[in-house]
């Protein structure tokens, strides 16, 4: 029996077709690394959100470009026994999520084959061992959020929440399911909150930050608010039990002060942050990537580990339970701070960090110089080419490549395969159920070690 599914937003920036151009039946083949479903009309390649493989569909193209077209889902003739069903009302209008429709587990396998495909056709490496998925629960893992405010001009009527998908307009969120259980309170507080301030265009976002106690409300202002706006923010944090931060163009005005926390137990050490600073949002993967990292990498007494865009010391500081000294190394001087204070609350005088530009030349610095038996890559999503470039003369014997990006990371690990070393492992972290989001782990290790 057929039934109408949710209807997807198309991506902007694409030319329409014709008003009159009727739908079309197709088998879904597969689907892509946005985790659209793949067809073929007319022979030529169409992405068609919400659809599953294995499934028949009715769709309409609606965007036309060079080499695909997108396609909007009408109708699910044959369903795939795959398909679940959606945890959020907003699933489909939302741009936050993308793959609600298909089982977890069916997710997961869908992201690890995707990376294993690029590795494999654009960096001709097959690990020879692949790790189960590392993951958590799928619902309620969020624990850092960017959250949209706008105020709709003909009503004044508060918006709150996230963008549209396909566009750059605001949706109005009422939950999030993927949000931490803390944080689900906030978009109906937000609107009730500020509904009776008058005009508060002022206002654009909201960032929210989670530790395991305490964390962070950092509400984005262009211009200082008014005593009577600040006392009404001062309220949503003391409600939320979150510290409360006015970001201004050149400065925070942080009404509460400190840091908040969170705690990795296995390393017997809680780490601190900014509501500026970058943690990784999914808490549990994060403790359990961690652990994977320190078991990959085996660091002994006797060795010398870095860490390339370490940021706040997340791996930095448990690897240093282990070996004889930790390097790590970051763009931010702020970061860098915070991660040698870490370090001395942890009771650790064997970790030190530098501040350094990593995408370009580091080679004078002293702290490359004295040479390093492991490296561990933790990059942003560009990667991490020129840093690599400068690291393959060293000899270490691992290196650790976690990714945020496939596409960086097949471009980066011919440097390192050439330099003689091999992908003996690889799994992924479900960093971001029900996105097309997929983070990975690699441990490349010498030929000749």
């Amino acid at each position: 029996m057929s039934r109408k599914r949710i209807q997807f937003g198309a991506p902007p920036r694409a030319r329409k077709t014709p008003e009159a151009q009727g739908p079309v039946t197709v088998e879904i083949d597969r689907l892509n690394h946005e985790g659209r479903g793949i067809a073929q009309v007319n022979g030529k390649t169409t992405f068609v959100g919400g659809a599953l493989p294995g499934e028949t569909a009715s769709i309409r193209v609606t965007q036309q470009h060079k080499r695909h077209d997108d396609a909007e889902l009408i109708e699910i003739v044959t369903e795939s026994p795959e398909r679940a069903e959606p945890l959020c009302a907003h699933y489909g209008q939302c741009g936050g999520c993308d793959l609600q429709h298909l089982n977890i587990e069916q997710q997961r396998q869908h992201k690890q084959q995707q990376v294993l495909d690029q590795l494999s056709r654009y960096a001709d490496v097959r690990p020879e061992h692949i790790a189960l998925p590392l993951v958590s629960n799928d619902s309620g893992y969020r624990r850092a959020a960017r959250i949209g405010i706008n105020q709709r001009q003909r009503d004044g009527e508060v918006l709150v929440g996230f963008r549209r998908r396909g566009s750059h307009k605001l949706l109005n969120i009422d939950t999030c399911p993927v949000l931490t259980p803390r944080l689900q309170p906030v978009f109906a507080l937000l609107r009730e909150a500020l509904s009776d301030m008058g005009d508060i265009r002022t206002l654009t976002h909201v960032d929210v930050s989670c530790g395991d106690r305490d964390g962070f409300i950092r509400f984005r202002c262009t211009r200082k608010p008014t005593d009577a706006l600040h006392a009404r923010l001062m309220e949503i944090s003391t409600q939320l039990q979150l510290k409360l931060v006015i970001g201004l163009k050149d400065h925070d005005i942080s009404v509460d002060e400190g840091y908040a926390h969170y705690q990795l137990p296995d390393s017997n050490m809680a780490l601190a942050f900014t509501s500026t600073d970058f943690i990784q949002v999914n808490a549990d993967v994060n403790r359990a990537m961690i652990q994977q990292a320190i078991a990959w990498l085996d660091p002994q007494p006797d060795q010398r580990v870095l860490d390339l865009f370490c940021g706040l010391g997340n791996f930095t500081l448990p690897l240093a339970r282990s070996a004889a000294q930790v390097v790590g190394v970051e763009g931010s001087a702020e970061m860098v701070q915070r991660a040698q204070y870490n370090a001395t609350q942890a009771g650790l005088d064997n970790a030190q960090f530098y501040r350094a530009d990593l995408s370009e030349s580091f080679r004078h610095a002293a702290w490359f110089r004295s040479g390093f038996d492991l490296i561990l890559l933790d990059p942003p999503r560009t990667g991490a080419r020129e840093a690599i470039k400068q690291l393959t003369g060293y000899g270490a014997k691992k290196v650790l490549y976690i990714s945020c990006n496939p596409s960086a990371l097949v471009a980066d690990l011919p440097l390192l395969t050439a330099a003689g070393y091999k992908v003996t492992r690889f799994g992924i972290m479900d960093m971001f159920p029900h996105t097309a989001h997929v983070e990975s782990m690699l441990l490349l290790e010498r030929s000749n070690a």
